[in-house]
């Protein structure tokens, strides 16, 4: 009998030598998550149970997991889809964490972000706070790059599509 799982979020990168995983994991399950025993990571197509041995949150939440130890064998899970069974998740009137983002472009997580010079860049990974602007995360070409959120370099929101077009300086990508 296989389980109902749900998808919370995804792996990231790898953290110092002792098999630590950057997350990201959607804001409303992230009570559900600090909580989880045991999560789920697809490999080859399939999700796989890992323990929960530690979470912890140096400016940003990673989890070190039960016989992963090294640099190595976390780098295995990185860029992976992230799941708990359903019923770890927790009914709403059992939750004590309500997400409120103050983030005005909060929305635009899992959008494509695509410049209209240069084309489709990846997926926005998250929406970050920096002190002078909201900066999207996105995936492009095997790096992350922080790319400034604002209205100068928005052209368009395609809601629809999920699809945000800016026009960014030039160069930009290139950092």
């Amino acid at each position: 009998m296989s389980q109902a799982l749900t998808a919370i979020g995804y792996t990231r990168k790898t953290y110092g030598l002792q098999g630590l995983l950057k997350l990201r994991i959607e804001e409303q399950f992230l009570e559900d998550f600090l909580q989880a025993e045991v999560v789920f990571i697809t490999q080859k197509g399939h999700p796989l149970p890992f323990f929960v041995e530690e979470v912890v949150e140096k400016g940003q939440l990673m989890v070190k997991l039960d016989e992963v130890d090294t640099k190595e064998a976390a780098q295995a899970l990185t860029s992976c889809e992230l799941f708990l069974r359903d019923k770890d998740i927790l009914p709403d009137d059992e939750r004590t964490y309500f997400p409120t983002s103050d983030l005005q472009f909060a929305f635009l997580v899992d959008y494509q972000l695509e410049d209209l010079t240069k084309g489709l860049i990846g997926p926005i990974l998250d929406v970050l706070e920096y002190p002078q602007q909201e900066m999207a995360l996105v995936n492009y070409q095997s790096k992350e790059l922080l790319i400034p959120l604002n209205e100068q370099l928005i052209a368009s929101i395609k809601e629809e599509q999920k699809i945000i077009q800016v026009d960014l300086p030039e160069g930009l990508l290139d950092l």
